[in-house]
């Protein structure tokens, strides 16, 4: 295995060195060499999720204004919303058969807040008959959990989550991790390395600890979730006409004759129908044979 050496920081300028007070310079350092939490210690400031501070000019990315995710090939986003405001609190990344939900909170400006949360997240996930456990992960204690849920046939079924936690200044960073990477740890460090280049904007505003900051959808999302939905309308709308017309297409029908009463089995006289006008009048039909006694006859009547 490879030695690595100290950490390479930007060497500051004297111009930079004499700013004045009022202004700030933010410096992403150069990161190391190797893996974060592989090949060596994964710490935040230098390996991310940064602070726009830390890294002012994002190239790229989808801007969901607390929030700047990498915009990846392949990766689906899906925002959560809050059904009791509306507000967007939150985005599902999908990987492939993985996802990744990302929130980010307001924190204390002196501790970080992670270290509480676990224990309660673990003694939630215990309460509800789940299970969970603190490792030792590539960004630091994570929280291995089963999550107890119903399948389809409605017995208790138990889905694996990974729980990641980032204390930055003035925020935490949450990521829960499902699918396959939150058991297997080499499909995670794509998803991990995803996380790493996340850029988080808390803004200035004084706000309580643990508050959820809200995201921003970005330009065009709200156009093209429509667009979408009206599309899913229309293959509902024609899939629901295919399966009428198949339907009808199965349903039994009157051989020769489109009369309703011969479906029910009643049907009409054979003979022609009687004509009311005097003129063509059709003979009413001879009844039909009986063995029943005739009345004499009368010979004075012919």
């Amino acid at each position: 295995m490879a030695l690595f050496g100290r950490r390479k920081t930007k060497q500051l300028s004297d111009d930079e060195l004499l700013l004045d007070e009022e202004d700030t310079v933010a410096v992403r350092p150069e990161p190391a060499e190797g893996e974060p939490g592989v090949d060596r210690d994964w710490v935040r400031a230098e390996d991310g999720p940064y602070d726009i501070t830390e890294w002012p000019e994002v190239d790229g990315g989808i801007d969901l204004g607390a929030l700047r995710i990498p915009s990846v090939k392949g990766m689906q986003l899906r925002l959560d919303i809050e059904q009791s405001s509306g507000r967007v609190i939150g985005a599902t990344l999908g990987f492939g058969a993985s996802q990744a939900q990302v929130q980010v909170f307001a924190a204390p400006r002196t501790e970080g807040i992670w270290e509480e949360l676990r224990t309660e997240i673990a003694r939630g996930l215990v309460d509800s008959g789940g299970a969970a456990e603190v490792v030792d992960g590539r960004m630091g204690k994570e929280l291995r959990a089963r999550m107890p849920g119903r399948a389809p046939d409605g017995r208790v079924a138990y889905q694996p989550a990974r729980f990641v936690g980032v204390d930055g200044p003035r925020w935490f960073l949450r990521v829960v991790i499902g699918g396959p990477a939150a058991t297997d740890d080499h499909q995670v460090r794509g998803i991990l390395s995803f996380v790493r280049r996340i850029v988080v904007t808390r803004g200035d505003e004084p706000r309580p600890p643990r508050e959820v900051l809200t995201l921003t959808p970005p330009q065009g999302f709200a156009e093209a979730v429509a667009k979408e939905a009206e599309a899913r309308r229309e293959q509902q709308e024609q899939a629901r006409r295919a399966a009428a017309a198949e339907a009808v297409r199965k349903a039994p029908s009157a051989s020769g004759s489109s009369d309703a009463t011969a479906v029910a089995g009643v049907g009409l006289s054979t003979g022609d129908a009687a004509d009311t006008s005097g003129e063509g009048a059709a003979p009413a039909p001879e009844p039909a044979p009986t063995d029943a006694p005739k009345a004499p006859r009368n010979p004075d009547f012919t």
